[in-house]
């Protein structure tokens, strides 16, 4: 159940669609997961909307500034399965932002037992 979301400035709409596709294969791939199990959400960021550098970026500075990425993900990963999906996951957000995969800042969260409810259970 891992699930990724992405926020950006973007100068252009990119195609939402691949872009969660391929980030949800990405770290589905990387964590051993199901893909169908893989949630990913894209939101865009209003211009004036992103301060990175001490200042408010334009959607004309969206190529310069870091998309923020964040996975969630169930305990018990290994320590080469997080690092797998970080990368993976910074390419394909990379590839589908048009950015330099390297500018993606990916952060990994673990979620403990107990402290998810999913299909109607605590788990």
């Amino acid at each position: 159940m891992p699930i990724v979301r992405i926020e950006a400035l973007v100068r252009t709409p990119p195609d939402v669609e691949a872009l969660l596709r391929a980030t949800a294969r990405a770290v589905a791939s990387a964590l051993g997961s199901d893909e169908r199990h893989c949630w990913a959400t894209f939101r865009a960021l209003e211009p004036g909307s992103y301060l990175e550098g001490g200042r408010l970026r334009t959607a004309e500075e969206a190529q310069e500034v870091s998309p923020l990425v964040t996975i969630l993900a169930a305990h018990g990963r290994s320590g080469e399965q997080k690092a797998a999906a970080l990368r993976a996951v910074a390419a394909a957000v990379g590839q589908g932002l048009g950015s330099d995969p390297a500018n993606v800042f990916v952060e990994y969260r673990e979620l403990p037992p107990g402290h998810v409810h999913a299909g109607g259970e605590v788990r």
